[in-house]
């Protein structure tokens, strides 16, 4: 049907339908002829920075801002306490805290990354070096959200901090790092602990998005999967696709850039749906980080929150049932307590 022969008044009316003008944006580009209202061809709005554009959710709901605001004060109220230091699984401490570990090949930005978590990027607690595999032992650290720790002991030992960390608080644990720079005995207590720790609530593995899946990720991920430990994906140093230069990127650049990254995400999912041979398109979430550059400028000039901590701020708390209440406070702890028993 040539819409230039249908009568005045047909066409004026059917130029007000939207379902009619989004399909005439995407075949022609002509204008009608002695048409009083004007053709004006539609074009696509460009992404920016938000957090579903950033992350893929599919098993979660994407965290508000409210939510976001509260994982950013709770990691960020005091320092991270340091806890333990284990280079076997026999020797974790029996504790009753959650605990969340990080690991990645060496080199993934893990360190930086957790520094960025404890808002510590001038005081590293985490070290961070350009040598692959510096990380050589499970190291605890607690954060309490602000709690307050116990009391010390007489004795004042600072192995058994971990006695004084309050409830309510969550354990990150820094693992070594697998890959070129690491050893294969550490791997093997790295395993134990993944697939044997009862306080464990979530594996965070993060993937390098400026060079994507590298077999050895593929090989963990893929383990991890089959033996039903919980684990989620953080592609880490994703600055690397939205702005690789020191220049905050246009919105273009910037659209562009969520692109690509959305497309790696999909390749991702894509790849271990395929690796791991069960014939089953699991659903699950990535999230996307930087532990380095951040876009959105604090009160005193300086740009402080980085892309996509806080929404792994917040994976991190609702692992371990640490979420915040409707109005963004701190949620009161039950009465049900898990006793933990030492698994010797």
């Amino acid at each position: 049907m040539d819409f230039l022969r249908l009568p005045p008044s047909l066409r004026h009316s059917l130029l007000h339908q939207p379902l009619l003008r989004r399909y005439l944006s995407t075949t022609s580009t002509y204008q009608p002829f002695n048409d009083p209202t004007p053709f004006i061809p539609t074009t696509p709005s460009l992404l920016t920075l938000s957090t579903t554009n950033l992350n893929t959710y599919q098993i979660a709901l994407p965290p508000t801002p409210t939510q976001l605001r509260y994982a950013h004060t709770f990691f960020v109220s005091a320092p991270p306490t340091y806890l333990f230091t284990s280079p076997f699984f026999r020797s974790f401490p029996p504790s009753q805290h959650p605990e969340v570990a990080f690991l990645g090949r060496s080199n993934a930005g893990k360190s930086s990354l957790l520094n960025a978590l404890f808002g510590r990027t001038n005081v590293r607690d985490a070290h961070v070096s350009k040598r692959p595999g510096r990380t050589k032992t499970m190291n605890g650290f607690g954060v309490s959200g602000g709690l307050v720790m116990g009391r010390a002991p007489l004795e004042g030992q600072r192995e058994v901090a971990w006695k004084r960390f309050p409830r309510g608080g969550v354990v990150v644990v820094d693992m070594p790092g697998y890959g070129g720079g690491s050893r294969e005995e550490w791997g093997k207590e790295v395993m134990k602990y993944l697939e044997n720790r009862k306080q464990l609530r979530r594996t965070f593995v993060l993937v390098d998005a400026e060079h994507g899946l590298k077999g050895t990720d593929i090989q963990l991920l893929t383990h991890l999967r089959r033996r039903g430990v919980a684990h989620q994906i953080v592609l880490s140093k994703v600055d690397k696709l939205l702005f690789p230069n020191a220049k905050p990127p246009g919105a273009e650049k910037l659209s562009n850039g969520l692109l690509k990254l959305k497309e790696l995400c999909a390749d991702v999912k894509s790849t271990l749906n395929r690796e791991a041979g069960d014939g089953r398109e699991r659903l699950m979430d990535v999230l996307c980080c930087s532990s380095e550059k951040s876009l959105e400028v604090g009160s005193q000039g300086q740009r402080e929150k980085k892309v996509g901590v806080d929404e792994v701020r917040w994976a991190v708390l609702s692992a371990c049932g640490l979420e915040c209440d409707e109005k963004g406070g701190r949620r009161k702890m039950g009465g049900m307590d898990i006793k933990i028993q030492d698994e010797g």
